[in-house]
């Protein structure tokens, strides 16, 4: 039997936001842009056969990304690798296989940032302008060093500079496995370019491929989010569908389930959920965004369609500069729904900034 403390354990605190906007403007959503590291891309499309071909492979078409082995932080403020990939087009650089709160941690943003968040006793050593962690504002036991690589001071030569590159080269002997994409700025331009320049400093590069996975509900009781109806259970509703959740609620033993379908609902055919893992780029996300736009423009019966992206758990940042933590479930995440003849809805979703009571 399970212990009744055990039983009221009260779930983790999380942030939300919800926003309404007329996607039928030109640009994208802000949360867009400011969501530089994207793991998983997922959309719900109900009432639908057939997917349109650009649907299904514009986010699956020219998104190889690297894995680099053991990656020496200085090399990242190479003035050559700064000119060619940090201040031409869009670079993205993160950290992967370390845990966020007990690991140190790297990553440059399209914005141009290096980031590093470092244990106290790293920090300590280095001897680099940074700030403690927002987390551990009572213990300090994180500080995270922001380098502008755009910076027109920041080059060889000059004071800061120097004093940073001798502090990578000479006492942060740590190295990091990383994956990297970069979106030239010009499409003559090879993607891949930033992979052989590793290569041709005898890194081991690995090239890296997306997974995809498509699944097929067939009559299916969608509910319908509308200015009257309730958007949390809308949402509640959208992610228990697309872990493949139970929906059915069991009257006669609510200890299987206890889940309440929200109203109001219609019930369709069939319902396509549609996911691809990996590494993608703002960019890449904006262009998926664009293109379901235009279907749904298309599609005035479609009840609506669901975009949600997923951040990295482990990244050192969530939406622009903000750092971010893992002490719940690392969630930093959107849902943008479209609807045909209505605004459509977006949702944020950041874990709770709170350490648990043990952590403090």
């Amino acid at each position: 039997m399970l212990s009744p403390e055990i039983w009221d354990f009260k779930p983790p605190q999380h942030h939300f936001s919800i926003e309404k906007r007329d996607y039928k403007e030109t640009d994208p959503p802000n949360i867009v842009d400011s969501h530089y590291f994207n793991h998983s891309i997922s959309l719900v499309l109900p009432d639908t056969v057939r997917i349109p071909d650009e649907l299904r492979t514009c986010i699956s078409e020219d998104t190889d990304y690297y894995r680099i082995n053991a990656i020496n932080v200085f090399d990242l403020i190479n003035k050559e690798f700064i000119e060619a990939f940090v201040k031409e087009g869009e670079l993205n650089l993160l950290t992967v296989d370390n845990k966020i709160n007990v690991d140190n941690s790297v990553a440059i943003t399209p914005s141009g940032h290096l980031i590093l968040s470092l244990l106290t006793e790293d920090f300590q050593t280095l001897g680099l302008e940074g700030t403690v962690s927002f987390f551990d504002r009572k213990v300090h036991t994180r500080y995270v060093v922001t380098i502008d690589l755009n910076s027109e001071s920041f080059t060889p030569g000059k004071k800061n500079y120097e004093r940073i590159r001798t502090s990578l080269k000479e006492r942060f002997k740590q190295k990091f496995d990383v994956i990297v994409s970069w979106n030239p700025p010009d499409e003559n331009l090879c993607p891949s370019s930033v992979a052989a320049w590793f290569h041709e400093r005898q890194y081991n590069v690995v090239l890296c491929n997306q997974t995809f996975q498509q699944r097929i509900e067939y009559s299916v009781r969608i509910p319908i989010i509308s200015e009257e109806s309730d958007n949390d259970s809308f949402f509640e509703w959208l992610g228990i569908f697309c872990v493949s959740g139970n929906l059915k609620n069991n009257k006669e033993n609510d200890y299987v389930n206890t889940y309440t379908y929200p109203s109001p609902f219609i019930d369709i055919g069939q319902v396509q959920y549609l996911q691809w893992t990996g590494f993608f780029t703002r960019k890449q996300v904006t262009n998926f965004y664009r293109v379901i736009k235009k279907y749904v423009l298309m599609r005035h019966t479609l009840p609506w369609c669901a975009l949600h992206v997923q951040g990295f758990s482990d990244s050192p940042i969530s939406w622009n500069l903000k750092e971010h933590s893992f002490y719940t479930d690392g969630d930093n995440s959107y849902t943008i729904v479209f609807r045909p003849n209505a605004d459509s809805v977006i949702r944020k979703s950041l874990s709770s900034n709170n350490k648990p009571r043990y952590f403090q």
